[in-house]
C-alpha cells in the first residue's frame, strides 16, 4: 500500500517509483481534484442564542462566531455577515447586515404581536458562501408564542403515528451476498429522539434475527447476515408497533466496515464484496482515500485472486484531527463507498463559575476557563426552563455539521463535553448514519469558482450633481459627526466617486463636501448608494414540514407576564427630580444624575459636566479630538483606557459628538469610571446619556446638509431584558430569561467577572460558549444554586 501526503495547500506525491506512469497520473489527478475543490477558504458560523422559545414582546438575542475551516481558528477577516428571519413557509421576514469583529458578531431580532405562534428559523450566511455548491450557511429553529393565540404549533408535540425509522448501510450501499453493517436511526416525525431502546430485526418470513440496542440519541447499528432477504425493523412505542423495510440489496458494490474506536493506535478498514463485483475488479487496483478537505492520504489496495474480502489498518498518527471522510474509489476514480469518521480529542476545555457577592438586586460572579484569552457568551435561565435547545452548540457547528449533509442539530456537547470511550463509540454511531456534505462527483467535475467577492465592509458610491461645477482633479470628502467616519475619494471623469471597505451603521447621517484645489469646500446634496449592503443567498433555507398532534396545538401554555409600555393613564403625578432610567438594565451600579434647569444653565456643554461630575474621568478636547480616559489603569495590558459611551442606548464611536450636545438637551446621565466592560478594546467605565423626549438623537445644528445612508450595518444595541411582573411564577420558570451576556473576554489566566440580576429563582441554568484566538472551543451547561 502506498499513500499520498499533503504539503501546504497541495498534495505532494512520493513513494511510487515502482509504479507505472498511468497509475502515477491517477494519483496526481486525485491530488489536484482535492486541491482545486478546497482551494477557496470556507467560513463556518455558529450562533449562540439567548434561548429558543420567545413571546412576542421579547427580542431574539444572539452572539455569532465565525470559524476558518482550513486553519481551525476564528475567521478574523470576516466582516459582512447576513442574518435572515424566516417563517415556517420559508418566507424571509427580515434580513440584517451584521458587523463581524475579530471573528464574532452580535445582534437581535425584535418580535411583535404580528408574529403568529409557531416555528421560525434564523439563517446566517456571507456573500462568499454563494461560491460553493454546498450550503455552508447556519440555520437555527426557534419557537414564538403569541399569548393572544396560545402556544399553537410552537410547542405542539409530534404526531405519534408518524415515526421515522431510517437505515444507512456503512459505505452507502447494501450489497447482496455478503454481510453488511447497517446504521439505524429512530426519531419522531420531526427528527427528535424518542424513548425507544430496542429495535427488532426480522426476515421476510417474520422470523426474529436480532435485537438492536438504540442509544438515547436514537442511533444503533447491526450486522445483517449474507443472504438475509425481505428484512425489516420493528419498534414498539406506547404499545403501538412501527415497522420499516430495509433497502433492497444491490448486485454490485462494496460493503465497508470501519472500526475507529476499539484501538487507540489504529483504525481497521474492511471491504467486503460478492464474487461478481470482485471479478470485475480483477487485475485492477482500488484506492482508499482518507481526506479532510484538501489534506489527504491515498492507499492503493486490491482483492487477492479468489477473495471477496480485504482488511487494512490506518495508523492513528496518519488520521487527521477531527472529521475525515474515507472513500473507496475504483481504478477510474469512481466512488464505490464513503464513510465519515472522527479522530476523537484527548482533552476538552472546562469553565468554573463562582458567586462572589450580592449588591442590591445584582449578583456578582467570577469565572475561569482553563485556557487564556477566550471570547465568550453566556445565557442564564431558570433551572427548569423549557426554552433551551441543548442540541445547538459550538461543537456541533464547527466540528461536525460542516461536513454533514443536514441542517439538523448534532448534539456536539453530548459527545465532547465529557470525553470517554463510550462517547467516542456513540459519536461513531451517529456518523455511521450520516452522509457527507461533499459529493465525490462534484469534487471530480465542479470545483468552485470565485464569482462572489469576499466582502470586507461596504462600498459607498455617489455622483457629484451637475450643478456643482467642474470635477476635474476634484475629490469628495465623506464625514459624519456621529460616527468615526472621515474619508476622501477621487472623482472620475463620469463625476462618480466611491469609498471601499467602509464600516457604516444603517441610517447614519453623513455629509459630502466637494474639494477642489484653491477653492473653498462646497457642501453637496446627493443620494449615495451602498453597492453591497443587501446580498442575497443563492441557497435559501426551505423548512421541512412538521407534523403535530392536533390536540396539543390547541393547548394554552402559561407564559411570563411582562409590564407593557405605552399605557395611557388618566392622571399621572411625576416627580421631576426622580431618575426614570435608574432601573434600566446596566444602570443599577452607575451613579445617576437628573439634569435640572439650574445645572443646564451652569455647565452649558456636556463635556464640562462630565469633567465636574465624572469623578474618575479625564476629559480633553484638543484640535477637534475629544478623549475621555480613566484616571486608573484597569486594562489587561496596562494601558490607560476610556469608558464606553452610549447616547439613548446607541454606542458612540466618535466622542466628538459630545462637544456639540448642550446640557439643555440632556435628561439624565449615568456614570461610573471604575466599571470594567468586557470588550476587545478594554473599555474601563461607562457613561450613559439620555436625551430629552421629543429631541431624538443628536443632530447637527450647522447649515451642512445631512444625508441618511441606508442599508448599512445593523447597530448593536446593548442587551435590555423585558420587565417581568414576576420571576416566581410558572410562566417565568418555563420561558423567562434571567440574563444574556454576549461579550465576555477573559484575561491571560482565563478569568472573567460578570453580573446578573437577582430573581426569585433559587437554581439557575448557565450556558457558556466561546472560542480562543487559536481556535480552542468551550461549551458547557451549568446548573447552579443561587442562594
Amino acid at each position: 500500500m502506498k499513500k499520498i501526503l499533503p504539503a501546504l495547500l497541495l498534495l505532494a506525491l512520493y513513494g511510487f517509483s515502482q509504479k507505472n506512469f498511468a497509475q502515477e497520473s491517477k494519483k496526481e489527478k486525485v491530488a489536484k481534484m482535492l486541491s482545486d475543490y478546497f482551494f477557496l477558504e470556507r467560513e463556518n458560523i455558529h450562533v449562540h442564542l439567548d434561548k429558543s422559545v420567545y413571546t412576542t414582546d421579547e427580542q431574539i438575542w444572539f452572539k455569532g462566531y465565525v470559524f476558518h475551516r482550513r486553519k481551525n481558528v476564528p475567521f478574523f477577516s470576516t466582516v459582512n455577515i447576513y442574518a435572515s428571519l424566516i417563517d415556517a413557509d420559508g418566507k424571509i421576514l427580515e434580513t440584517k447586515l451584521l458587523y463581524g469583529n475579530i471573528g464574532s458578531f452580535s445582534g437581535s431580532f425584535k418580535l411583535n404581536s404580528k408574529f403568529s405562534s409557531g416555528k421560525y428559523y434564523l439563517q446566517f450566511y456571507t456573500n462568499w458562501m454563494n461560491n460553493f455548491t454546498e450550503d455552508e450557511s447556519s440555520v437555527y429553529e426557534v419557537s414564538v408564542i403569541n399569548e393572544a393565540q396560545g402556544a399553537g404549533t410552537a410547542l405542539a408535540k409530534a404526531d405519534p403515528s408518524k415515526i421515522s425509522i431510517a437505515f444507512r448501510p456503512e459505505g452507502g450501499t447494501l450489497v447482496s451476498g455478503v454481510a453488511n453493517t447497517i446504521g439505524i436511526s429512530i426519531a419522531d416525525c420531526n427528527h427528535n429522539p424518542i424513548p425507544v431502546s430496542v429495535a427488532d430485526i426480522v426476515d421476510g418470513s417474520g422470523n426474529a434475527l436480532m435485537k438492536v440496542q438504540i442509544n438515547k440519541k436514537g442511533y444503533g447499528k447491526f450486522e445483517l447476515p449474507a443472504g438475509a432477504t425481505g428484512c425489516k425493523a420493528i419498534v414498539t412505542i406506547d404499545g403501538v408497533k412501527h415497522e420499516q423495510s430495509l433497502p433492497q440489496p444491490q448486485g454490485k458494490g462494496i460493503a465497508l466496515e470501519i472500526n475507529n474506536y476499539s484501538s487507540p493506535d489504529k483504525a481497521i478498514v474492511k471491504l467486503r464484496t460478492n464474487k461478481f463485483t470482485a471479478d470485475s475488479f480483477a487485475g485492477k487496483p482500488l484506492f482508499i482515500l482518507l481526506h479532510q478537505d484538501d489534506q489527504a492520504m491515498l492507499y492503493e489496495v486490491a482483492f487477492k485472486e479468489g477473495s471477496t474480502e480485504l482488511m487494512m489498518a490506518i495508523l492513528a498518527k496518519d488520521l487527521f484531527e477531527g472529521m475525515s471522510t474515507i472513500r473507496v474509489l475504483d481504478s477510474d476514480l469512481n466512488q464505490l463507498a464513503e464513510r465519515l469518521i472522527y479522530k476523537y480529542p484527548q482533552t476538552v476545555l472546562t469553565s468554573e463559575l463562582t458567586k462572589v457577592k450580592q449588591v442590591s438586586d445584582t449578583l456578582q460572579y467570577k469565572g475561569k476557563v482553563n485556557y487564556p484569552n477566550m471570547n465568550l457568551s453566556m445565557s442564564v435561565l431558570p433551572e427548569n426552563t423549557i426554552s433551551l435547545d441543548e442540541t445547538n452548540d459550538i461543537y456541533s457547528s464547527f466540528l461536525l455539521l460542516p461536513y454533514i449533509k443536514t441542517h439538523r442539530n448534532a448534539s456536539g456537547r453530548y459527545y465532547f463535553s465529557t470525553l470517554s470511550k463510550v462517547k467516542a463509540y456513540e459519536l461513531d454511531l451517529y456518523l455511521l448514519s450520516q452522509e457527507s456534505k461533499y459529493e465525490w462527483r462534484n469534487i471530480m467535475t465542479s470545483p468552485p469558482k470565485n464569482n462572489y467577492p469576499f466582502d470586507m465592509g461596504l462600498t459607498v458610491k455617489g455622483t457629484v450633481p451637475a450643478n456643482s461645477g467642474s470635477t476635474k482633479l476634484a475629490q469628495v470628502r465623506l464625514y459624519s459627526l456621529t460616527s468615526s467616519i472621515d474619508e476622501i475619494a477621487d472623482v472620475d471623469d463620469k463625476r462618480e466617486f466611491a469609498y471601499n471597505n467602509m464600516v457604516i451603521a444603517d441610517s447614519t447621517y453623513v455629509n459630502f463636501t466637494l474639494l477642489r484645489k484653491g477653492e473653498k469646500p462646497k457642501e453637496l446634496t446627493l443620494a449615495p448608494q451602498i453597492l453591497n449592503g443587501g446580498r442575497r443567498y443563492n441557497k435559501p433555507f426551505r423548512p421541512e414540514p412538521h407534523f403535530y398532534l392536533e390536540t396539543t396545538a390547541q393547548e394554552v401554555t402559561e407564559v411570563p407576564h411582562t409590564y407593557k409600555e405605552n399605557i395611557e393613564l388618566e392622571e399621572v403625578k411625576i416627580d421631576a427630580n426622580r431618575l426614570k432610567y435608574a432601573n434600566r438594565f446596566g444602570n443599577a451600579n452607575l451613579r445617576g444624575y437628573k439634569i435640572t434647569e439650574e445645572q443646564a444653565n451652569m455647565y452649558l456643554n456636556l463635556l464640562n459636566y462630565i469633567k465636574t461630575y465624572g469623578g474618575g474621568f479625564n476629559v480633553s478636547d484638543n484640535n477637534g479630538e475629544v478623549r475621555i480616559t480613566s484616571r486608573t489603569v484597569n486594562s489587561i495590558n496596562g494601558a490607560q483606557t476610556g469608558p464606553i459611551v452610549y447616547i439613548d442606548n446607541v454606542q458612540q464611536l466618535d466622542l466628538a459628538v459630545l462637544r456639540n450636545i448642550l446640557m439643555e438637551e440632556v435628561d439624565e446621565i449615568y456614570m461610573s469610571p471604575h466599571a470594567i466592560v468586557p470588550s476587545v478594546r478594554n473599555f474601563t467605565g461607562i457613561i450613559r446619556i439620555y436625551l430629552k423626549r421629543g429631541g431624538g438623537a443628536y443632530k447637527s445644528k450647522n447649515a451642512t446638509p445631512e444625508i441618511m445612508v441606508r442599508n448599512g450595518f445593523e447597530r448593536v444595541l446593548p442587551f435590555e431584558n423585558v420587565h417581568y411582573s414576576s420571576t416566581n411564577d410558572k410562566g417565568f420558570e418555563n420561558f423567562g430569561l434571567i440574563d444574556w451576556e454576549p461579550v465576555i473576554m477573559t484575561d491571560e489566566n482565563g478569568a472573567f467577572r460578570i453580573e446578573m440580576p437577582k430573581t426569585a429563582q433559587k437554581t439557575i441554568k448557565v450556558v457558556i460558549e466561546g472560542f480562543s484566538a487559536d481556535g480552542k472551543l468551550v461549551s458547557e451547561i451549568k446548573t447552579m444554586t443561587v442562594n
